[in-house]
């Protein structure tokens, strides 16, 4: 857990009562002899349902964009979990296509505001590019995963600027900090192409306070909507 969950009092504590049996039960597992293949060949025997929902409401989105032209985006990295479920579904449902996914991080992990600071710990959801870009290219998917080690707060127009053609038909924001977010909101959502989705990972979320704020400066006519088997991504929107 890289938040502080003392520090909550709203969203977090909904299922926080369950938290016990979670814990002990990955402890189990923890303790079992079962193998690296088998947890990776036999994984949802092994992860919970939270995990799991999570994985379906990024393969639910990316159904519900499949017809719409452009690439995908995920801002917010980390270890690879949405940029290489995305890419797998490519392969898997686009296997003609030109769609690529595109993964921006500045692999420096959280740098929150005074605002958030007491809730996202600095440094925290940092994987070293080195790693990520292994874990890519092992499995034969660096011709569709492409990482951009770049700070969004600022960089993002001198990227568009270069690379112009971009358009995208699914961006995912998995950051939550209000100096990205907003810049994010501002440069992603006029590439996005018309019925293309806008996904967000902490909508209405007290620990990440400075998301709703972005979203309340930036597009705050907006229409959002939720996946309702969902927990987090919380909040998407698709473009009129």
């Amino acid at each position: 857990m890289q938040h502080d969950p003392t520090k909550t009092k709203f969203e977090y504590i909904k299922h926080h009562n369950l938290r016990p049996q979670y814990d002990s039960g990955l402890k189990a597992l923890l303790e079992m002899d079962i193998s690296k293949q088998d947890l990776i060949h036999h994984f949802p025997a092994f992860i919970g349902h939270q995990t799991l929902a999570r994985q379906i409401t990024l393969y639910e989105a990316y159904k519900m964009t499949l017809e719409v032209a452009g690439h995908i985006a995920e801002v917010g990295v980390n270890l690879g979990f949405g940029s290489l479920l995305f890419a797998k579904l490519t392969k898997i449902f686009e296997p003609n296509s030109l769609t690529l996914v595109h993964g921006f991080d500045w692999c420096q992990g959280a740098d929150p505001t005074a605002e958030e600071a007491h809730v996202i710990t600095k440094g925290s959801y940092c994987t070293p590019e080195e790693k990520v870009r292994e874990i890519v290219k092992v499995q034969g998917l660096d011709n569709i995963v492409h990482l951009h080690n770049l700070d969004a707060c600022r960089e993002l127009p001198s990227f568009f600027k270069a690379n112009n053609h971009l358009q995208f038909k699914l961006v995912f924001l998995d950051c939550g900090l209000y100096d990205v977010v907003s810049e994010c909101l501002k440069h992603f959502w006029e590439r996005i192409t018309p019925g293309g989705m806008l996904l967000l990972d902490h909508y209405s979320f007290e620990l990440a306070p400075g998301e709703m704020r972005a979203i309340r400066d930036v597009l705050p006519h907006v229409k959002w909507k939720q996946f309702p088997f969902g927990w987090m991504p919380c909040a998407y929107a698709v473009k009129e």
